[in-house]
């Protein structure tokens, strides 16, 4: 309905000013001749170009989170401020007047409140809270004992949590945005190929790396066949397939590129051995 009242108005009116523009025999626009021949013409279209303006950023921002789904920050406001059309007397004064207008409004947004109000009632109900004790000892462990201008590299979500919880700087972290920082992450994670033990160590000193965060889960976890980071690299890097993965060899033997700083069942933080301390 919104549709058919605003923008195919709108439409037609762009047509029609189209059409005006258009030279006649005279060489004279056919307004030109129409106000020579009817100055009192009115046009019966009245369209709304604000509402038609918010119906197609309406459609953008949909198209959008279909794409990508956290894009839904934009689609949904905009979809509220549409909605909230459903009010215009403009739009919907054939449904009757005020008062029957109203009360259709009402029993709209009281069907809208059920559902609604389940949904707060199951937020409200829960009451979890967030625990990681190995996680926690790491980060308690970095605070004390590591140097402030240490740079840490690992996974993604690990160092997410090491930026904001222990202040230390990181290489890499989940926003994979940005193409410069994809690189990064790829070195990172060649702890997790099968390259060879002395060029992962190599590419993390390139970085600036002074410690590592390994996680030996990250080693073998997969959803399904194929689906392992040593087997995705094998995918990248196919003259490595069958080799034993770097952080396998390192858990095993750390000498002489890495030093085992800390470790608990999770987790295990590696020095970067410099050149001179190998």
């Amino acid at each position: 309905m919104i549709i058919y009242k605003c923008i195919f108005p709108q439409v037609t009116k762009w047509f029609a000013q189209t059409k005006e523009k258009e030279p006649t025999a005279n060489g004279r626009s056919t307004a030109e001749s129409d106000e020579d021949s009817c100055e009192d013409y009115e046009t019966t279209i009245d369209p709304s170009a604000a509402i038609v303006y918010h119906l197609l950023q309406l459609m953008a921002f949909f198209l959008l989170a279909l794409i990508i789904m956290r894009l839904k920050l934009f689609f949904t406001p905009q979809l509220c401020l549409v909605v909230s059309l459903l009010a215009s007397r403009q739009l919907f004064g054939w449904v009757g007047d005020h008062t029957r207008h109203n009360f259709i409004l009402f029993l709209i947004l009281g069907a809208m409140s059920i559902k609604g109000y389940a949904n707060l009632r199951h937020q409200w109900s829960i009451l979890g809270e967030f625990s990681n004790v190995p996680h926690e000892e790491m980060i308690e462990w970095m605070v004390a004992r590591t140097p402030t201008d240490a740079v840490f590299a690992g996974a993604m979500p690990t160092m997410a949590s090491i930026k904001l919880s222990a202040h230390r700087a990181i290489v890499n972290h989940p926003h994979y945005e940005d193409a410069g920082l994809r690189e990064r992450t790829k070195t990172v994670y060649g702890m997790y190929s099968r390259k060879p033990v002395d060029e992962v160590h190599r590419n993390l000193l390139g970085m600036g790396v002074t410690h590592f965060v390994l996680e030996e889960s990250w080693c073998h976890r997969r959803t399904k066949l194929g689906c392992s980071l040593p087997e995705i690299w094998d995918v990248e890097e196919p003259q490595h397939v069958g080799k034993q993965p770097a952080c396998v060899a390192v858990k095993r033997k750390p000498e002489p590129y890495f030093k085992v700083l800390f470790k608990n069942k999770i987790y295990v933080v590696l020095k970067v051995l410099q050149v001179q301390d190998m």
